[in-house]
């Protein structure tokens, strides 16, 4: 039986990307109707101009609106589909069957509530990056399928344990209306698709992840934009299951020298021109202090509480994306 297809993406100046992401878009292969909209927050470098040129469907919010729970959430009810597809102004579809894909993990069981898929880096993405991307649930290659056992709670598992199980990434995702009308996306300021996921592996259902489907998608910003990216992470999971990778200053001192370790290593095997191997070295120590440290001050932040001068001044320049 066909349903209908609902895709949602919150968009924020996304050019000269968004249009190649439109464009894959536009050339999937699905047995199923979809539908676009977008939810634009003051674009002013023609993503705006880009959905009108081509008559989709778009709403405009203000930067004060914008949350990635509540935003998201306002652009779905908008819709109508059987499933709702949530993703992102900088993932582009692989192949003309990204679509399909999810909407074959929905139909797995009645009981899955959501469907994820793999996430491969743009080719110029930092080899720090991608293998960072490769560790995380989306940059699997098996399908996998998650539910809590008969009898068994959530909070019976360790934190990582937890954390394996509810793993859920909007960056390209599908959810059952049914079951999103009874547990929305919830308001969050970060980190909304993982506190979605622990509600509905709370609930009982099931999630899946689906590398049949798979998106091209990686950030190469810096060593800076990573620090404040791992942050907002690490803080939203220790929020969520009490997770702390790192757990002193001590460990994240070790830890970060561990990694430059490995980085420097990845470096060393590295075929680069002449006059390039210590710009890449400087920036692998850069990026392996940035994450480790950002992941023992980001769950940190949670237990010391934002009201700490501290943290009150990290939050500051670590305010989440607005897409």
């Amino acid at each position: 039986m066909a349903r209908k297809v609902s895709i949602v993406i919150p968009t924020h100046n996304g050019m000269p990307l968004f249009r190649q992401v439109l464009d894959a878009i536009e050339r999937q292969r699905c047995d199923h109707p979809w539908d676009l909209i977008c939810i634009d927050t003051e674009s002013r470098d023609g993503t705006w101009e880009e959905l009108v040129r081509r008559d989709i469907r778009r709403v405009r919010i203000t930067k004060p609106e914008f949350d990635h729970g509540a935003t998201r959430a306002r652009a779905a009810r908008m819709t109508d589909g059987d499933l709702i597809v949530f993703t992102v102004q900088d993932a582009t579809p692989s192949n003309e069957q990204w679509l399909q894909g999810l909407v074959d993990a929905m139909e797995l069981d009645e009981h899955v509530a959501g469907a994820f898929s793999r996430q491969i880096p743009y080719p110029e993405c930092s080899p720090f990056l991608k293998l960072r991307l490769e560790r995380w649930a989306a940059g699997r290659t098996q399908r996998e399928i998650h539910r809590l056992a008969p009898g068994q709670r959530l909070d019976d598992l360790a934190p990582l344990e937890r954390l394996f199980l509810c793993a859920f990434d909007d960056v390209s995702s599908i959810v059952r209306r049914s079951i999103w009308e009874s547990i929305p996306t919830p308001r969050r300021r970060f980190g909304e698709d993982v506190a979605w996921g622990k509600a509905v592996i709370e609930a009982g259902y099931s999630l899946v992840f689906e590398p049949k489907s798979t998106v091209i998608h990686s950030h190469d910003d810096g060593a800076w934009k990573e620090f404040t990216r791992i942050y907002q992470d690490h803080a939203n999971l220790y929020d969520l299951f009490g997770i702390r990778t790192v757990p002193t200053f001590r460990d994240a001192w070790r830890n970060s020298k561990a990694q430059f370790g490995v980085y420097r290593q990845m470096v060393a095997e590295m075929d680069l021109p002449e006059g390039a191997r210590e710009s890449i070295t400087w920036f692998a120590l850069r990026y392996a202090f940035a994450e480790t440290f950002a992941q023992w001050l980001g769950a940190r932040s949670m237990r010391k509480g934002l009201d700490n001068p501290l943290f009150a001044a990290i939050e500051e320049f670590v305010a989440p994306r607005k897409s």
